[in-house]
């Protein structure tokens, strides 16, 4: 089966040439005020956790960019921490979370939630590891469709594996309404909330916050972070405007820039990420990171 890599014509840089060389003159000079940031973050993702942290990526509608944040923050919180940090996929249609993490895998969680590890190592059949050192579970079989896809069986699949972990990000299909979405966010800790960097897309995330703000889902509310992707270099929407709109709710905003590396579809490269969008990126599992443990889970 032809790997995704083999559509690439070349792994692009994120940032254009003339951008790293203008960033590398900025190094030579000197800017401490930002190493000190990054390392801060760095710092403070590798603080230990009481029990496990679940971590869960959603999106309104579909082509939000919501499974690379995913891939994305939980490889940043894998690369920086050294107890075991899980990616979650909870798309059984068509979930591209082992795609964009470069793994592949003929066990999902379907035959995961059949079985009873006893032991890590057990579990790990089921799992399959990026050069970063994040754990990933799939939920196809090697990228084909599996069958129907319950919050029951999603439950069975993190119960097998949540006591081997430290953290985990949940990637899910995009919505927010079904069963299947309510059952995992309200055993969530911290929610990344992903729309894109458009007019429509800032309504849309304003429309999921309403939503988080009534009922049984209130506490999700104080516990959200917005990533507001952009999915082309320029784009005609006032995104500063929106991100004061949103942060209204009191909410964080962070602004995923385009990046050209990520545009590519193919497996994220950490090391090949523009300079904004690994601040971004950063910055996201920082705040959702912070809020996870800061609250438990509803109904706990």
């Amino acid at each position: 089966m032809p790997t995704a890599d083999e559509f690439v014509r070349r792994n692009q840089h994120g940032d254009a040439l003339v951008h790293r060389v203008g960033r590398g003159v900025r190094k030579a000079v000197g800017s401490s005020g930002e190493a000190r940031s990054r390392a801060e973050i760095g710092e403070f993702l590798r603080q230990p956790v009481g029990g496990f942290r679940q971590i869960t990526v959603v999106s309104v509608r579909g082509g939000a960019g919501k499974t690379t944040v995913a891939a994305l923050v939980a490889t940043e919180l894998a690369r920086h921490r050294s107890d075991r940090v899980l990616a979650m996929d909870a798309d059984a249609e068509l979930g591209s979370l082992p795609l964009r993490l470069g793994v592949q895998s003929e066990l999902s969680l379907f035959d995961l939630a059949a079985q009873r590890p006893r032991t890590f190592e057990e579990a790990a059949r089921y799992l399959r590891q990026t050069r970063e050192g994040l754990w990933v579970l799939a939920a196809t079989r090697g990228g084909r469709i599996t069958g129907e896809f319950t919050f029951e069986t999603y439950q069975a699949a993190f119960s097998a594996v949540s006591r081997y972990i430290s953290t985990a990000v949940t990637d899910c299909s995009a919505g927010i309404l079904t069963e299947l979405h309510r059952g995992i966010l309200g055993q969530s800790h911290s929610v990344v909330l992903v729309t894109p960097g458009t007019v429509d897309g800032a309504l849309s995330a304003r429309g999921a916050l309403e939503w988080f703000s009534q009922g049984a889902q209130r506490s999700l509310l104080p516990r959200t972070v917005i990533a507001m992707v952009s999915h082309a270099p320029q784009v005609g929407a006032d995104l500063d405007r929106a991100t004061e709109m949103l942060t209204a709710w009191g909410t964080p905003v962070v602004q995923l820039p385009y990046d050209r590396q990520i545009a590519t579809g193919a497996a994220v490269d950490m090391s090949r990420l523009g300079d904004a969008t690994r601040k971004a990126v950063g910055r996201i599992a920082y705040e959702a990171f912070a809020r996870s443990l800061g609250a438990r889970a509803p109904g706990r």
